[in-house]
């Protein structure tokens, strides 16, 4: 599939999976009804790797990593494992190896692969003490390339954990800082996710086309799976969805030939999958949902399973999707995956609502509110209350028509009132009407609040 960037840029678009997902969504294509194998064959590598070469973020490395000192070698084979997604506890116990007691007079590079596998297990706490114990020793606190190789692990720690606001502000020091060596667009690609968080979409754009990240990518571009991942994540935001699904599978496409079935490196199928339901490609959004799940359960970390099935449960849109959703609840709570799990909860307290179980939605939802406080994200806690508060209001009056949600999503999704007209083969002056109509009934006051409005009327 094509890797593009949108040509003009709609206004930014809050992220969130059930904004994206409603039967009667935005769509820049028919329905996807394919056959499974054929829609997985979507992401399958043209030309899969041959040989030993392993992906290992934030490094170049020789195809046979030829030259490297033991302690490379051995996070080198920890990464490996780690990308083909079994044997949980054999790459915790290599990691630990490698950051033993002799650890901080180890290759920079090796120590940096150990504690990037052990957030691939999901065990963070871990992660931040071997950095804290790192920071203390003279070696790194007193080198600007030991210093920012610190900063980029706390930063994915701070993201994998909720903080998202404390994970941009590390990555924006990393990248001012720079120095010998420095892995930029894996910095980039992490910083474009943590600003998505936190809903600074135009800046996250900004850092983009600084970057010159725009348009088809460069084969050999440097962690490239990544800059493709946060793009999605940034074309998702946006209401750009198709351009998401591009981007992810393409990311998927790219990890694949490097051999790396893991979720817990990129999880770009449930990713894509959200973005496949919102073009109304529900084979597609199915098998990659599915997929994911069963590597994640072959990986076993609460966090990987838990994500799994958030979007499974999204993806199968039946009876049980609030079982799914609520196990995937657990799961997050389990890993420690705030950011994950405010989602999750937001999900499930609006498919809550939307199946008449107010109390039960209305309980998820002020849930959602605590993590994302809890998270220092504004953002995500002005979503849900915002939330909370349409659900105090009757329900006749907040009711829309299937034109209405039609309407209403395509205008989220970006388009121009012309651009609907022609897309429903209505008049402009009619979609000004409905639109304005939605507008009074989600007590709103134009098209940039329709994102977190939408999610519970619009099923």
């Amino acid at each position: 599939m094509q890797e593009t960037a949108a040509g003009r840029r709609p206004a930014p678009i809050a992220p969130g999976w059930r904004n994206s997902v409603g039967r009667a969504g935005a769509s820049d294509r028919a329905g996807d009804r394919r056959p499974e194998k054929a829609v997985r064959d979507l992401w399958r590598p043209a030309t899969p790797r041959r040989g030993p070469a392993t992906y290992t973020p934030g490094v170049l490395l020789a195809d046979d990593g030829r030259g490297l000192p033991s302690e490379p070698r051995t996070a080198v084979r920890c990464i490996e494992l780690a990308n083909l997604g079994v044997n949980r506890a054999a790459v915790t116990e290599q990691a630990e190896r490698v950051l033993g007691p002799d650890a901080t007079r180890a290759d920079a590079y090796g120590v940096w692969l150990a504690i990037l596998a052990l957030q691939y297990t999901g065990d963070v706490v871990s992660a931040d003490a071997q950095c804290e114990r790192l920071a203390r020793h003279p070696l790194w606190s007193g080198s600007v390339r030991h210093q920012n190789l610190l900063r980029l692990l706390r930063a994915r720690s701070s993201l994998m954990s909720g903080d998202a606001t404390r994970a941009s502000n590390l990555l924006k020091a990393a990248l001012a800082d720079e120095g010998p060596a420095f892995p930029a667009c894996l910095a980039i690609a992490w910083l474009i996710e943590a600003l998505v968080h936190i809903g600074e979409l135009d800046q996250a754009h900004e850092v983009l086309l600084e970057h010159g990240l725009v348009g088809r990518l460069s084969a050999g571009l440097p962690d490239r799976p990544h800059v493709l991942a946060a793009r999605g994540a940034l074309h998702m935001a946006m209401g750009q969805f198709q351009h998401a699904v591009d981007d992810y599978t393409a990311c998927g496409r790219t990890l694949a030939a490097l051999n790396v079935v893991n979720s817990t490196v990129i999880p770009w199928r449930s990713r894509a999958a959200f973005g496949a339901l919102a073009v109304q490609r529900y084979d597609l959004a199915l098998a990659l949902a599915e997929d994911e799940l069963i590597a994640a359960r072959k990986w076993g970390s609460a966090r990987g399973v838990g994500a799994a099935l958030h979007a499974v449960a999204i993806a199968r849109r039946g009876e049980s999707s609030v079982p799914l959703l609520e196990e995937a609840v657990q799961l997050l709570d389990l890993g420690q995956a705030r950011t994950e799990l405010m989602q999750a909860l937001y999900d499930l307290g609006t498919l809550q609502v939307e199946r008449k179980d107010v109390a039960g939605g209305r309980s998820r939802l002020e849930a959602a509110g605590a993590v994302a406080r809890e998270c220092g994200n504004a953002y995500w806690a002005e979503r849900v209350r915002l939330g909370l508060a349409r659900l105090s209001g009757p329900d006749n009056g907040r009711t829309l028509t299937r034109q209405e949600i039609k309407i209403a999503q395509l205008a989220r999704a970006g388009y121009s009132n012309q651009r609907i007209a022609e897309t429903l083969f209505l008049a402009v002056r009619t979609v000004e009407f409905h639109l304005s109509s939605v507008y009074r009934k989600l007590a709103i006051s134009g098209r940039r609040e329709l994102a977190t409005a939408l999610g519970s009327v619009a099923a």
